[in-house]
């Protein structure tokens, strides 16, 4: 049976402040129950997700994500043959696989490729001032006007991290992947990040592994046995 690991999303309902739960998982446990059936599933929890501790850093990047999933691989002596990555998840395996070179085949499930919000993109170009200053408006601007929830709920350690890979847009390192180890899946009424913008955009070698399905930006618990059928295809 092949070993797939798993990495979530960024969901704030599964903040450690938030939960109880010890599993980010949780939320879609029938899509983890029927991939189960096929494949020998890992999971691990995000720094500040499902009472996993915060490290001491005040905040985290991208690459600090993928080095904390190849520090999971190597405690474990765990060597997978997939790596699903949903969301903010598929951010970190697009990430992981540019640092180490590595031959596991990505599944990447609504990722987080480029974001799709207007107001995500007017911040985005906001002008660069004094960073404490910078930071002390950004917050108030996201958790009070926004009303942005991962803000709100987040401590500190997560707000900074939320925004500095918030900021991150990863088509170009995709185009760097062998197209034979990457599948991507979008929900085709996924309102969270930009399928369409993707497919358009994206080279054309690229296109026979992208499928759309019928779903949002939760295909897990919206479409499941769907996307199990596609992992399974893809040998």
């Amino acid at each position: 049976m092949k070993k797939i690991l798993l990495l979530h999303g960024w969901n704030d309902e599964n903040y450690t402040s938030m939960t109880k739960e010890t599993d980010a998982w949780h939320n879609r446990k029938k899509f983890v129950d029927m991939l189960s059936e096929d494949f020998e599933v890992y999971k691990l929890n995000f720094p500040g997700f499902c009472c996993e501790s915060e490290p001491k850093q005040k905040e985290w990047f991208l690459e600090d994500y993928a080095n904390y999933v190849k520090e999971y691989l190597e405690t474990n002596n765990l060597k997978v043959d997939y790596i699903l990555g949903y969301s903010f998840g598929g951010a970190v395996a697009i990430e992981y696989n540019q640092i180490y070179n590595n031959d596991q085949k990505l599944i990447l499930v609504s990722p987080a490729i480029t974001r799709n919000t207007k107001k995500t993109i007017k911040f985005i170009k906001t002008p660069r001032c004094i960073k404490c200053i910078r930071d002390f408006f950004r917050n108030l601007y996201l958790k009070h006007i926004v009303k942005n929830e991962y803000m709100i709920h987040g401590t500190r350690f997560l707000n900074n991290s939320y925004q500095n890979i918030v900021r991150v847009e990863l088509l170009k390192q995709v185009q760097e992947i062998n197209p034979n180890n990457i599948t991507i899946i979008y929900g085709n009424s996924d309102k969270m990040v930009n399928p369409g913008y993707i497919i358009k955009n994206i080279d054309i070698k690229y296109r026979d592994s992208i499928y759309i399905i019928d779903g949002g930006h939760d295909i897990a618990n919206d479409n499941p046995k769907e996307i199990i059928n596609i992992i399974k295809k893809q040998g």
